[in-house]
């Protein structure tokens, strides 16, 4: 009987005949898990990703080994024999996707035979796979004491932390890991993935590139080239690939999912809902396709259908939390499009108290943050006119809270044709967030005008030609004053949203990039407070020529009179193109994907007051009497 294969993900990795054996035996695949049946390369596979199990039921026993290598049958007399039983009783329930059986019967060979590393990683896999992070993290961390070179533990351990919102702690898990398997293209693609979530997109695409020299080919080298291309911007070199991909191999549904990711962001709906749809029913439990096609088009009554399939889905007891939280945030979009907001409040509250148990937010700590911005940067610093200062007038920032119409203002401005979109660069959030505290005299020029030539680097390579390029990063509001100094003549717009609807879009989305608040609604509500705090502040500070605010409300309700304000703003003439912003064919890989494509349209104004009766702490957002 042929074995099974599970649909290989982008990111897993694959096992050569002359790798190590993942069931940590420390010999080759080839002569482990890998010599008595194809099978077991399936779950030597599935082992290695590390909680992906299809329902593989013929999957052979797993030969048992000593840490150092040597066959039990060669060191019965220092084994109990039991642990051979317990461990393939372990390993097959895993197959199976029985994870607490797993998980019992390999307790029980770890309890017998401790000192065996390959067992305490086979241990941590089932644990991982039944949601017991905590302790598969403790499981990995055995197995590397046990064998400290231990690649495939140090690998697992970093999945585990990653899971966790670990995040730093598992760039570093990643990055041994990668050191002690140089060629470990899976564990390159996610760290690469984990970096770029953390604004680090250089050292992403270093990792990329990384793991497309190491496996150049096949179709895992093809997506992992895919997703170099995807991570550079180049989306047309992009697209050829990955229908090459699908010619070569038509089952492949990570291949399918990205392209309808691709398709989202070229704002072609209807065919990327097709491609999320073909990549769901090749792989059914694929979480992240199921939220691409909620966000993809505003679903109606003709789509319950693929409602209902992502909260039939939300059943499967074998559901990793992470996917489980993606399925209620694509099940609440889908039934909030429908109109059943209750329903779709309650997937939210459940997607949000998963993203909770990762979320780690400091209310005080960002408050004295903000205290420290307010207190260090005044009127009178601003008006200095140091000698590492910039003249440079392309840049043109659009900052805000997230979800309060920076994607519509950014697809307006960037109509014009001497204008050109930046989208959200991760520049300013990652240099030293103490920056502009220090004292003027220990600002090093040199440094300084180096960091505004790098910036305006960037944006020339966006835009070589344009008078102006925009920079659409939210959170760029916690850094104005740094960029003030470096660059006087950026122009800076602000885009404000009531409150309560920019919090609760906030609260019912998953955003790429980590946002710690976003998964308390008291959290939200306080950080919301602290924002208007410090925007009040640079307001105040800031040279009114050079800063701009627009209101998203008041845009949607008169739009070619904010449209001309803003490109008044901009100091440049204006054009009419600006009135069509939905014919601007630009990428846009924002969670406004759909909206930006569509006639500004006032559907989203006071959104909240659907959600009246369960806002919550949101409530202390609305205006006092």
């Amino acid at each position: 009987m042929a074995a099974m294969r599970p649909p290989a993900q982008l990111g897993e990795a694959t096992v050569g005949r002359n790798d190590a054996c993942p069931c940590g035996s420390g010999r080759k695949f080839k002569q482990c898990c890998g010599s008595a049946n194809p099978a077991q390369a399936d779950l030597a596979a599935l082992t290695l990703a590390g909680g992906v199990f299809d329902r593989a039921e013929d999957l052979l026993r797993p030969r048992v080994v000593e840490p150092s290598g040597v066959p039990r049958a060669a060191a019965k007399d220092r084994r109990p024999v039991a642990v051979d039983r317990y461990a393939t009783a372990g390993m097959r329930a895993l197959a199976k996707g029985h994870t607490q059986d797993a998980v019992s019967a390999l307790r029980e060979a770890v309890r017998l035979d401790p000192d065996d590393a390959g067992l305490q990683h086979r241990f941590g896999l089932a644990l991982a796979a039944a949601q017991d992070l905590d302790a598969a993290a403790e499981a990995s961390a055995r197995a590397l004491a046990l064998r400290p070179g231990f690649a495939e533990a140090q690998y697992q351990l970093a999945l585990v932390l990653d899971q966790q919102g670990r995040d730093a702690e598992a760039i570093a898990a990643y990055q041994r890991a990668v050191e002690l398997a140089p060629r470990l293209a899976a564990a390159l693609i996610r760290l690469g993935d984990l970096l770029e979530r953390n604004a680090q997109p250089d050292r992403a695409i270093e990792c990329f590139r990384r793991a497309v020299a190491a496996q150049p080919g096949g179709t895992d080298g093809r997506l992992y080239r895919v997703r170099l291309l995807m991570a550079e911007g180049r989306m047309n070199e992009a697209e050829p690939l990955l229908r090459q991909v699908l010619a070569l191999e038509p089952g492949s549904w990570a291949a399918r999912k990205i392209l309808a990711d691709l398709l989202t962001a070229q704002g072609q709906f209807e065919q990327a809902v097709q491609s999320f749809d073909a990549a769901i029913a090749a792989n059914p439990r694929q979480s992240l396709a199921h939220y691409g096609l909620a966000m993809a088009r505003k679903l109606t009554d003709a789509d319950r259908w693929r409602i209902d399939r992502m909260i039939a889905l939300l059943h499967d007891p074998a559901l990793l939390q992470g996917d489980r939280m993606t399925l209620h945030f694509a099940a609440g979009k889908g039934l909030a499009d429908v109109g059943d907001y209750q329903a779709a409040m309650r997937h939210f509250d459940d997607a949000n108290h998963i993203r909770a148990q990762t979320a780690r937010f400091d209310q005080a700590a960002f408050a004295a943050r903000i205290d420290q911005l307010i207190a260090a940067i005044t009127a009178a610093l601003l008006a200095e006119r140091p000698d590492y200062a910039t003249n440079d007038e392309t840049p043109l920032l659009i900052i805000g809270m997230p979800r309060s119409g920076t994607t519509l203002v950014e697809q307006i401005v960037s109509s014009h044709s001497q204008i050109v979109a930046g989208g959200e660069i991760p520049f300013w959030v990652t240099r030293d967030p103490d920056l502009e505290l220090r004292d003027r005299t220990g600002f090093q020029p040199d440094a300084a005008r180096g960091m505004a030539a790098e910036y305006l680097s960037r944006l020339r390579r966006l835009g070589p030609q344009a008078q102006r390029v925009t920079d659409k990063l939210p959170f760029n509001f916690l850094r104005l004053g740094l960029i003030h100094m470096l660059l006087p003549r950026a122009r800076i717009i602000h885009c404000r949203r009531n409150p309560i609807d920019t919090c609760l879009s906030i609260y019912s989305l998953q955003f790429r990039a980590r946002m710690d608040f976003a998964a308390r609604k008291s959290d939200l509500a306080f950080v919301y407070r602290q924002y208007e705090r410090l925007m009040h502040h640079w307001r105040a500070v800031l040279p009114p020529d050079r800063f701009l605010d627009i209101d998203y409300e008041t845009l949607v309700d008169d739009p070619p009179t904010q449209s001309r304000r803003l490109i008044e703003f901009t100091g440049l003439e204006w054009e009419a193109a600006c009135l069509r912003p939905e014919q601007n064919r630009r990428t846009v890989d924002t969670a406004s994907m759909w909206q930006a494509r569509q006639p500004v349209y006032r559907d989203s104004v006071e959104r909240w007051r659907r959600y009246e009766p369960w806002l919550g702490e949101l409530r202390d957002l609305l205006p006092a009497g």
